[in-house]
């Protein structure tokens, strides 16, 4: 097998109902009057104890536009144990009991109902002990932080409220957005709004900030990159009832780390990621994907081998610089950096095990852009491919992707 190493250069609403009881389909509702989405205001919201907050939301057709009218409107916590932190009244308005801590806010989850179709959204509310005046929010990165990041990777960002005299709240949470059109290289939090009556979460589900974030693992206070480009992070929160905003630009480079596995597949070698697109002085993983069982080792050779150098910490199996000596499946890995922009190709040889999983061949190229940020994508993608193996029955282990 060949491939080849590339360096640098809705919101959706639910149906409800959609038939009469004969079966027979209702009259079709009208774009400009089915409700496609609601957005809450604040979505993010600090308050201290005994203060309140009103939650409110825009609406929006399936034509674009403006929705004043609905059959009815649902406010709820989506953890019934934050009533001994606020109180939620019918209309929306949060008041402060006790204060929610750290890295726990309450949720506020709303539904509106208009001709059986619904459309769902949620706040985020902090409770403080007390507050503070003139308070102001930053999101932007500090000390040897940096507005960088590596496509596929998931960054932590603290938001800071805080005044001139050194009064702060301690660990905000933040529901971050992005700015017009960067849906397509960014990511950030989206709510997961438990089932209500005969509404699903999955047709609750939210897509205001990305295509399924990362498959619900972006949770507030984090963005994740899914493309390279850039893109703005904005931060709105109401803070003791000012509205506060700032907003980073993001730079999203190729990643830093991936992954090259060999694996059987329909009787054939095969990598599902046989093209890989890495930045200058990103890490190779390459990954021996068959079966323990299979008794199955694999070699790599590159056509510059003198290209291929070692990782910080070196690979343990394999040599660590150069072509790829026979990886064992038990041994399972080994690793090259690749410093210099060029192409890169690569041919797996598999040794021992049975016939025919010899002989096929993958080859490709692709350009990256140059460096952003360095990331655990590849590891991440090669500790996946270890459980799936584990799990997988002998000789016909599952292909994972990261």
């Amino acid at each position: 097998m060949t491939g080849a190493i590339v360096i640098g250069m809705l919101s959706v609403g639910a149906l409800v109902a959609c038939s009469n009881d004969q079966g027979i389909a209702t009259a079709p509702l009208s774009p400009a009057s089915t409700i496609a989405s609601i957005v809450v205001s604040p979505l993010n919201a600090i308050i201290a104890v005994g203060d309140t907050v009103s939650v409110t939301f825009t609406a929006r057709s399936l034509s674009g536009a403006a929705m004043t009218q609905f059959d009815s409107v649902k406010y709820f916590l989506q953890n019934v144990s934050d009533s001994v932190r606020v109180q939620l009244l019918p209309n929306g308005q949060v008041i402060g009991r006790a204060p929610s801590g750290t890295n726990a806010p309450v949720f506020v989850d709303v539904l509106a109902f208009k001709d059986g179709i619904a459309a769902a959204d949620q706040a985020i509310v902090q409770v403080t002990a007390t507050k503070f005046a003139n308070a102001t929010l930053s999101i932007r990165p500090v000390g040897s932080d940096s507005a960088k990041i590596a496509w596929g990777d998931t960054k932590q960002i603290i938001p800071v409220v805080r005044n001139a005299g050194g009064q702060s709240v301690t660990r905000p949470t933040v529901r971050f957005e992005y700015g017009p059109g960067d849906s397509t290289v960014l990511q950030c939090y989206i709510p997961t709004i438990p089932a209500v009556g005969a509404l699903t979460t999955v047709q609750l589900r939210l897509s205001n900030c990305g295509v399924n974030a990362n498959a619900g693992a972006v949770r507030f206070n984090q963005i994740h990159a899914f493309h390279k480009g850039t893109a703005w992070v904005h931060a709105r929160v109401l803070v003791y009832g000012v509205m506060l905003h700032d907003s980073v630009q993001y730079t999203i480079s190729n990643p830093y780390n991936s992954l090259v596995v060999v694996y059987p597949s329909n009787f054939r070698v095969s990598d599902p990621g046989a093209n890989t697109v890495i930045a200058p002085g990103g890490n190779i993983i390459f990954l021996n994907g068959f079966d323990v069982s299979m008794g199955v080792s694999v070699s790599f050779t590159f056509d510059h081998p003198e290209a291929a150098l070692a990782t910080n910490p070196p690979a343990t199996y394999g040599d660590t610089t150069g072509n790829i000596t026979p990886i064992s499946s038990t041994e399972s890995t080994s690793s090259r950096k690749f410093q210099t922009p060029g192409v890169y190709t690569w041919t797996a040889t598999i040794i021992g095990g049975m016939a025919p999983y010899t002989g096929g061949t993958a080859t490709g190229s692709r350009i990256s852009p140059p460096p952003a940020g360095r990331g655990g994508r590849g590891r991440r993608r090669a500790a996946r491919w270890r459980r799936a193996r584990r799990r997988s029955r002998p000789g016909r282990p599952r292909a994972g992707r990261g």
